[in-house]
């Protein structure tokens, strides 16, 4: 089993995280494809540092993707990581069909259904475009205890 699971840093893609590993738990063999997508709206970047955006790009998904993977190395898990630069939910679903994912795990950031109806997100985006399940999870508004430890790795202790 392959699960793709997009994350951002935020405590809803820790979530994520959380679940890809329970369901890789039950999947022996499993493979998590960690995934984390720039770009110059992602990064904020003016029309004149555009240019150095790739290069900003890779070193955001670097900090990004350092704990997960090292917490999937630490929990035994098969994990790969990817670092891409391109429009967030397009390019997720690139992924998904390149690596022939079965499924993607991903966190919702919780924008209220008024506000996501007009703005739309990326997590609807992915739903519409993908052709494998999406599974959807929020954000825990209460601390969970689980033995994958806290839900927002910025906040977890470094890993030697």
């Amino acid at each position: 089993m392959k699960l793709l699971v997009p994350l951002d840093g935020s405590a809803a893609s820790a979530c994520a995280l959380n679940h890809a590993l329970w369901l890789a738990e039950h999947h022996p063999g499993a493979l998590l494809i960690l995934v984390n997508v720039q770009n110059a709206q992602t990064l904020g970047l003016s029309d004149v540092m555009r240019a150095a955006g790739e290069t900003v790009a890779a070193q955001e998904s670097e900090e990004i993707l350092e704990k997960p993977v090292a917490r999937c190395r630490r929990l035994q898990r098969r994990c790969e990581a990817r670092a891409e630069y391109g429009p967030v939910a397009e390019t997720i679903d690139r992924i998904a069909r390149e690596t022939m994912a079965d499924q993607i795990v991903m966190g919702t950031r919780g924008l209220g259904r008024l506000r996501g109806l007009l703005l739309g997100s990326v997590a609807t985006q992915v739903v519409h475009l993908a052709d494998i399940p999406v599974t959807l999870v929020k954000e825990h508004k209460v601390a969970v205890k689980s033995h994958f430890e806290a839900t927002n790795w910025r906040e977890a202790p470094a890993i030697a």
